[in-house]
């Protein structure tokens, strides 16, 4: 029920007028900042969450969003801070995070991005969709004011350009789309349909964070969208953060969907026979699971291994 809730919002959030209107269920504020270490906040805009970080020198921040809400988001660094936004890093090139980031261009912030984002964008160009200023390969540190962010790129995954953050001295990982605090892990994705995701290598992507985070220390993990739950018969928004075991799960979300999608593919099949002949009981224990959208992923999963891609 939260999951078609958190959907009627998506919807209402599309832009009809020069202004977005929104609304989330249970009177959940629309908007929101959340400040989780002395110097390092979250901001939401409807569903969709960004991070930044102010430092002597001036403002980090990742994903705009959309112009409306960039503006808010503007708004919201300004009441903490009168320092300018230096950096603006995508986490990865999807229109409904990256679009709107003119208002941080024009006070001269520079933009980062993996490369592929770059080439994402001069494909694919939106007069919303700021071009970055610097790219890298695998891994980079943004620094300013003493402080530093550190960005790494494993490969295609939810888009072929996504990264994940690690806001340095905390030992905390942002994470877009691929997995959210605090216990989407073992659950369905949002979109069945698996729009752009590169699912050859959502395993391995998974591994990699997996490593990084066990290898830094890291223990929490910082969500890019709004969780939602049922708390004492009210509808509320769960912390930005959570537990880095989330990673964890998903990756053995993944695992069981293509095995079991695998394993009919196996037997001889057709990719488009895959929802009809497998046993859907096995991934009831999934959450947010409906056999509809089941039926779409696994249709996805059976193209996927008909294509290679």
């Amino acid at each position: 029920m939260l999951r078609r809730l958190l959907l009627l919002a998506l919807i209402l959030m599309l832009p009809t007028v020069a202004h977005a209107q929104f609304a989330l269920p249970g009177g959940i504020p629309s908007v929101e900042v959340n400040k989780i270490e002395k110097d390092l906040y979250t901001f939401r805009w409807g569903p969709y969450r960004s991070m930044f970080m102010v430092t002597n020198d001036g403002v980090i921040l990742t994903d705009p969003i959309s112009p409306q809400a960039a503006v808010e988001y503007r708004k919201a660094v300004a009441k903490i801070t009168k320092k300018p936004v230096k950096y603006v890093v995508y986490s990865h090139s999807h229109h409904d995070h990256a679009l709107g980031g003119k208002i941080f261009k024009d006070e001269g912030a520079q933009f980062i991005a993996q490369e592929k984002c770059a080439a994402n964008i001069a494909e694919t160009p939106h007069p919303d969709l700021v071009p970055p200023d610097i790219t890298f390969k695998t891994e980079y540190r943004v620094e300013l004011g003493g402080k530093a962010w550190d960005l790494y790129y494993f490969g295609p995954s939810h888009d072929n350009c996504l990264i994940v953050m690690i806001p340095r001295p905390y030992k905390m990982m942002l994470l877009v789309d691929v997995a959210n605090p605090p216990d989407d892990g073992f659950g369905m994705p949002f979109n069945p349909m698996l729009p752009d995701t590169h699912i050859h290598n959502m395993v391995p992507f998974l591994q990699a964070v997996e490593h990084l985070a066990k290898r830094e220390g890291i223990t929490t993990a910082i969500g890019g969208h709004i969780s939602i739950s049922r708390k004492d018969g009210k509808i509320v928004a769960e912390p930005p953060t959570g537990r880095i075991s989330v990673v964890e799960d998903k990756r053995k979300m993944w695992e069981l969907v293509l095995a079991a999608a695998k394993a009919e593919w196996d037997k001889g099949t057709y990719a488009e026979d895959i929802p009809i002949k497998i046993d859907m009981t096995q991934f009831e224990k999934l959450k947010g699971f409906k056999k509809e959208d089941m039926t779409l992923m696994l249709r996805r999963l059976g193209s996927y291994y008909a294509t290679g891609r």
